[in-house]
């Protein structure tokens, strides 16, 4: 092999090997942050027993292999989450790395798109887990998608490899944010005001109230059920078509990949959302009429940013050109 071929697979393997050092931390993270516990004052230790992990058991993915996925001090089992998140986190680098050339495009801009990933990884597990975002985090892909966009634009020559404008970038901030801040936090409280049964009864009594003669008896009875309702629609909590998680997680992710990019994302997000839920909705019917519980949709969405991170554009591009392309057939 010459010198740039035993390059290109070196930096391929030492991508995979500190993605996977990167995994540990994030499932610091995905289990610290929601708690509210600190990053770095508390040492690692088994969440069964208490006892402090040696730095020997703390080898990204060969600890957990040589261990069998079990605590060496009291024998509980260790959660497959830590090697799945560490081996995640050194493929999608790879994956990453296998997009540019490093030679000619450097490493600035796959590094960069690395530690978006990686925001992206903690994200997808913690709404999993909590259906809620750590503000912080989203902080951090915010400003990882400023910093790609003003570093690509004023210092093109250094940050090369990047063919997202900023025009795109600006664009891409809010394509599908703000679409879902509208949908989410306008049109489905609004349609969910016309649909709740407890809203509908109130306005059915109110019209009999206002429209029809009615003897005193059956006022107060309708007006006692008025107040029943009109307090069950207090109690209850606001309904949101989407979080502000959500909004914020897609503006970071548009200026950071670009228009073309996170619309993609977002259909993707909301097929395999629909695919879930219709599974969801099976395994419900089929399960003695349990309902079906709400999930978090954060999922889907870090999951169509970090595949669209590597398609996405080109997809839409072919889907562009097809639209284009059939419309001036006609």
């Amino acid at each position: 092999m010459d010198f740039v071929t035993l390059s290109t697979i070196g930096i391929r393997v030492m991508a995979f090997l500190f993605g996977a050092v990167i995994g540990s931390f994030l499932n610091v993270c995905i289990y610290r942050l929601p708690a509210g516990e600190s990053l770095t004052k508390k040492n690692s230790h088994c969440m069964t027993c208490g006892t402090p992990i040696k730095w020997y058991d703390l080898i990204p993915i060969i600890s957990w292999l040589v261990l069998r996925g079990k605590c060496r001090a009291c024998g509980s089992k260790i959660s497959g989450r830590y090697i799945l998140v560490e081996s995640l986190t050194g493929i999608m680098f790879v994956l990453t790395f296998l997009q540019f050339d490093v030679i000619t495009d450097g490493l600035i801009y796959p590094a960069l798109l690395c530690l978006f990933i990686a925001g992206l990884i903690v994200i997808g597990f913690e709404d999993y887990d909590t259906q809620e975002m750590t503000v912080g985090v989203l902080i951090y892909l915010g400003i990882v998608a400023i910093a790609t966009r003003l570093l690509t634009h004023f210092l093109p020559t250094h940050i090369r490899g990047c063919d997202i404008t900023f025009t795109d970038g600006l664009i891409g901030l809010f394509a599908v944010s703000v679409p879902f801040l509208i949908i989410g936090f306008v049109i489905t409280p609004l349609v969910y005001s016309f649909i709740d049964e407890d809203r509908k009864s109130a306005r059915k009594i109110r019209k009999r109230l206002r429209t029809q003669d009615l003897d005193k008896t059956e006022e107060r009875k309708l007006e006692k059920a008025l107040e029943k309702h009109l307090e069950a629609v207090k109690e209850q909590k606001p309904v949101f078509g989407f979080g502000m998680g959500d909004v914020i997680l897609m503006a970071a992710g548009g200026l950071m990949y670009g228009w073309k990019t996170v619309v993609f994302a977002a259909f993707a997000a909301v097929i395999l959302g629909g695919i879930c839920a219709i599974v969801l909705k099976y395994r419900a019917s089929h399960s003695y009429g349990k309902d079906v519980k709400a999930f978090a949709f954060g999922p889907f969405l870090t999951i169509g940013l970090a595949l669209s991170s590597f398609f996405g554009t080109q997809l839409m591009d072919m889907y562009i050109n097809y639209v284009y392309t059939s419309t001036h057939l006609i």
